[in-house]
């Protein structure tokens, strides 16, 4: 669980270092990996939510 959410922080972390990145250079290259580091956050978020409804469910049973 600790790894999903220090995941989480470093797709953040890229996320505003690539945004950074195409606000200093303005290449469109940092937009895409910008973009690719958002959907991964979202997964994992996605994952991590998953993960919890999946313990609450068990622990109800």
């Amino acid at each position: 669980m600790l790894a999903f959410r220090l995941l989480i922080v470093l797709a953040g972390v890229l996320l505003v270092v690539s945004l950074l990145g195409y606000s200093l250079n303005r290449d469109p290259r940092w937009l895409r990996f910008a973009g690719l580091s958002l959907k991964g956050a979202l997964g994992l978020i996605a994952l991590l939510m998953l993960v919890y409804a999946l313990e609450r469910l068990v622990i109800a049973l």
